[in-house]
Parts: C-alpha cells; sequence; structure tokens
C-alpha cells in the first residue's frame, strides 16, 4: 500500500474498522510510524484516536518498529490528551518496560536513554493523577510497577497514589492497585 492509500484510509471517517488490520499490515510493512505519530500529535482530533490504535496494534506485533522514534513518542505521550491515545501510548509504554526491564530485549536496551524513561515516568504519574479510564491506570500501574526496579522513588510514590485512589476506584483499580501494592511491600514479583 503507497503511502497516500494509507492515509486516505487512515483518515476515512467511514468503515474505520473495515480496514485496521490492513492498516496494521501496511504499517508494519512499509513503516508509516511517522504518519501515526503525526496525526497523534494532533491532540484534539478525534482522528488521532484510530491513529493511535492502529499504532497499538502495529507494536503489539512488532514492537521494535517503535524504536527509531522513541524521541517523538516520548515527547507526545507528556501531551496527549484523548482518552484512545492516552490508552494507546499506556499499552505500548507497558510493553516497552516489558521488553526493557522484564525481557532484557537488547535492541531496547540500546535505544532507550534515561530521558525516555523520564518522559514515561512523568506521563504515568500524569495519568495515575488525572480522570483516566481503568485501561490506562492498570497499564500504568504496571508501567511504573517496573520502572520502580531502575528508580527507587518510584515504587513509594506509586504506592502512595494507589491507597489514596482505592476507595473511589471501580473494582478494576482496587484488584489491580492491591496486587501492585503487596507486590511492592512483600517485594515479590507482580503476578497479573
Amino acid at each position: 500500500m503507497d503511502r497516500s492509500t494509507f492515509i486516505q484510509l487512515l483518515l476515512n471517517n467511514q468503515d474505520k474498522l473495515k480496514y485496521r488490520d490492513t492498516l496494521v499490515d501496511a504499517c508494519l510493512e512499509h513503516n508509516y510510524i511517522s504518519i501515526l505519530l503525526d496525526n497523534m500529535a494532533k491532540v484534539h482530533d478525534e482522528d488521532s484516536n484510530f491513529s493511535a490504535r492502529i499504532l497499538e496494534l502495529a507494536c503489539k506485533n512488532k514492537l521494535e518498529i517503535i524504536i527509531p522514534y522513541l524521541d517523538t513518542f516520548c515527547d507526545l505521550i507528556t501531551k496527549v490528551k484523548l482518552n484512545g491515545v492516552v490508552r494507546a501510548c499506556a499499552k505500548i509504554c507497558e510493553l516497552m518496560m516489558i521488553a526493557l526491564l522484564i525481557k532484557n530485549d537488547v535492541h531496547f536496551n540500546r535505544s532507550f536513554k534515561n530521558d525516555h524513561l523520564e518522559k514515561i515516568v512523568e506521563a504515568g504519574f500524569n495519568w495515575m493523577i488525572t480522570d483516566q479510564k481503568i485501561a490506562v491506570q492498570a497499564y500504568t500501574m504496571y508501567t511504573l510497577y517496573l520502572l520502580g526496579s531502575k528508580y527507587d522513588w518510584i515504587h513509594h510514590e506509586l504506592v502512595l497514589n494507589i491507597e489514596k485512589n482505592i476507595p473511589t476506584g471501580s473494582t478494576g483499580y482496587k484488584n489491580r492497585g492491591r496486587k501492585v501494592i503487596k507486590a511492592i511491600k512483600t517485594n515479590t514479583t507482580l503476578r497479573l
């Protein structure tokens, strides 16, 4: 699929779900990540939600495609506003931290800079203290939990944040939050 067809299908307001898999495949085959990130940078444009979803699905298939765009992605996550974009970014952050901190993926070990990690931490705590959907908070709890192995102060702040929000949180929030707190306080591996 050429670039203009990709953009046309991406911005097509009808039958978006019909073209989702085609767009993901084209993104993986032709590396159209920059187009998706440019659309996601339009933080108040509803079309950015679909671009974020395509990026998330492409990353689930082949996570290393995001590596050349880490600077752009990490700058973007601190600015996104729309629920769908935030959710996709939170999931991609979680996937990257799993690759980096659990799987010790050599590509991510070589590519991640402290600046990237700091922006993920900043975005993550921002998502934890603002009114976000449970999926965003669940992905973010796990991301920050993993980053706590690299930055000592994160676990303490994460526990405080979760404890503060558990009384008013959803059932899913309470469940995930209690597991994260237990893993931190008992210094055991988090099992999800």
